[in-house]
């Protein structure tokens, strides 16, 4: 892979729930509002994947996301 696409991958938006920073946003049809799929709070924001990681880690004091380089061969 390419790393100029992997780096404009990183930066797309995400949506995440303001309350519990979930990820598993959820969209009522009916009245066109996202909430969140964990909580049910309607407070729903964006950002780039990097900006929730670090606002996930200040509020449960890990990395939701790690990075793990990859062993060669990999099936060992």
């Amino acid at each position: 892979m390419d790393t100029t696409q992997k780096e404009s991958y990183d930066d797309e938006p995400v949506f995440y729930c303001k309350r519990c920073l979930s990820l598993n946003i959820k969209q009522m049809p009916i009245v066109e509002q996202d909430y969140c799929g964990d909580c049910g709070c309607a407070e729903v924001d964006t950002t780039d994947i990097h900006t929730w990681n670090t606002m996930y880690e200040e509020k449960y004091g890990h990395k939701h996301i790690i990075k793990v380089e990859p062993k060669w061969p990999y099936w060992c």
